[in-house]
């Protein structure tokens, strides 16, 4: 499957979005060395409720997410993720 949507150079990070004809469909988020030791990551991990409330308040402020709010949102889904498989 090709991504329909890519958005890369997001200090580290590149995020594909892929849609099927049904409807459904995939994102696939990677990461380089730079979008692992960045610290927006591991807040995201570390303090989730903490690092979402921060950016839903840049995304009232601005009307939209910014790359430079993709390492914290992964860093919160990765951290769901990991405490889910536990």
């Amino acid at each position: 499957m090709i991504p329909d949507i890519v958005d890369s150079g997001a200090l580290g990070w590149t995020l594909g979005i892929s849609t099927r004809s049904n409807g459904s469909g995939e994102a696939k988020l990677t990461w380089d060395g730079q979008g692992k030791l960045n610290p927006d990551f591991h807040v995201g991990m570390g303090s989730p409720a903490a690092a979402l409330e921060t950016v839903l308040n840049r995304v009232v402020r601005n009307g939209g997410v910014s790359p430079l709010d993709v390492p914290v949102l992964v860093g919160v889904l990765v951290g769901h993720f990991q405490a889910r498989a536990r």
